[in-house]
């Protein structure tokens, strides 16, 4: 039955064929398009309009690493930081309440000279309320966010402050790569993942200007831009909404490719699905309850460009993932049994372009870490369009029905329900 499908699908004329996959020629395939040309422009000319090198008059840099229960991730991290080829200025640590060492590691390597700053919230608060504690305590010009369980390239932060040279630019964003990618298939696929969205993708956007997001993990801000929006907001999603605060107060967002720093990621399927959950939750949260004001043109501070990312990311990260059940429905509806073999050649494409797209970040963002996951490319193509995107769409359920990230256990329910009772959140 299988082979006959394929011969009647190799019968069939483009519009018939065309009309069979719309889902994938109408929305998957311009975005990859779009990829394919931002990396032939990335080949071409490595940076648009960032002069390379450090800026001309070399900023103060503070290092801002806010954490709970860090005690055992905490010294490699602060390592990796001392040995950057432009090392910190200022390394400012702020523990959350933890109930480890954390405070003490942190402060016997303080008086080792390797950790200028320590600080304490005492009780947990939540990591916007650490970072907010330690921005105070940052002299630094430019501040760079990080977390206890990175480490670096030893160039990271030099390729990462390069960017300022540009008075315009108000954050940057590291390159992320994970450091536990030969744990288990979910890490390995993950580790693509990463490649592909974080490498590639971030990239594209912000080669067409709608970068919104600066990990907490990795990234870099004018301490003028941190001090205008007020810092740090109550988390979940705290990341993506101080990128959007300072976008929307005029400065701009850049990402640095060759930045790199290395996390852990989940390694089982069942606690990388919490963690999606949460972030995924956050885009609706972030996307259209804070920010669906960068959809109104009346607005003060409209910008196309904030508009434009606003609709990309709800469209192909939310939307996206309702459309491809709602075909699939259709597929079977019309289609009746045969609906399968063509969801198979669905996920065959979805396979072949996860290699391309694969690829493309290889050539983007260069990275020999994961020249060895080759084997595993096949299989992401149906990870990211089958499982990350039922993740991603009961996250996005639960969030416009339940309002779930409102009680997100990542910040403490008092803290949660202070910032509810101030409408910090609504």
């Amino acid at each position: 039955m299988f082979v006959d499908g394929i011969n009647y699908l190799l019968s069939l004329s483009f519009p018939a064929f065309f009309a069979m996959f719309w889902h994938f020629f109408l929305l998957e395939l311009p975005r990859f398009v779009i990829a394919g040309i931002a990396v032939c422009v990335a080949t071409m000319v490595r940076r648009r309009s960032v002069v390379p090198g450090l800026p001309l008059v070399r900023p103060r840099i503070s290092v801002l690493l806010p954490g709970h229960n860090e005690a055992e991730n905490l010294p490699r991290a602060i390592m990796s930081m001392r040995e950057q080829t432009i090392p910190p200025d200022q390394i400012v640590v702020v523990d959350d309440g933890s109930t480890d060492d954390s405070v003490a590691v942190a402060t016997a390597m303080q008086k080792d000279g390797l950790i200028d700053v320590v600080r304490s919230t005492q009780v947990r608060g939540g990591k916007s309320a650490a970072a907010n504690l330690g921005l105070a305590e940052c002299s630094g010009d430019i501040v760079i966010i990080a977390d206890a369980d990175t480490t670096y390239d030893c160039d990271a932060f030099e390729k990462l402050i390069a960017a300022f040279n540009d008075p315009k630019i108000g954050a940057v964003a590291g390159n992320l790569g994970v450091r536990n990618p030969d744990i288990s298939l979910a890490t390995r696929w993950q580790a693509i993942q990463y490649q592909i969205s974080i490498g590639l993708g971030r990239q594209v956007s912000d080669m067409l200007g709608v970068l919104f997001i600066v990990s907490g993990a990795f990234g870099a801000f004018r301490r003028q831009a941190l001090e205008q929006v007020g810092g740090w907001s109550v988390g979940p999603g705290e990341d993506a909404e101080l990128t959007n605060k300072i976008r929307r107060a005029g400065w701009q967002v850049q990402f640095a490719p060759e930045a790199w720093c290395l996390t852990d990621v989940p390694e089982t399927f069942a606690q990388l699905a919490r963690q999606r959950l949460r972030w995924d939750r956050s885009l609706v949260r972030m996307r259209w309850r804070r920010f669906r004001v960068f959809l109104d043109p009346t607005d003060a501070q409209f910008r196309l460009s904030n508009a434009l990312g606003t609709i990309d990311i709800l469209f192909f990260q939310a939307l996206l993932s309702l459309s491809f059940v709602i075909y699939l429905i259709w597929l079977f509806d019309v289609y009746g049994s045969f609906g399968w073999i063509i969801a198979v050649v669905n996920l065959l494409a979805y396979s072949l372009f996860g290699i391309a797209g694969f690829a493309m970040a290889r050539i983007a963002a260069p990275n020999a870490r994961v020249a060895g996951l080759w084997p595993y490319v096949l299989g992401y193509g149906v990870f990211n369009s089958l499982f990350l995107r039922f993740v991603r769409l009961v996250a996005c359920f639960d969030e416009l029905i339940f309002r779930r990230s409102f009680d997100d256990n990542y910040v403490p329910r008092r803290v949660r329900h202070a910032a509810r009772r101030s409408r910090v959140d609504n």
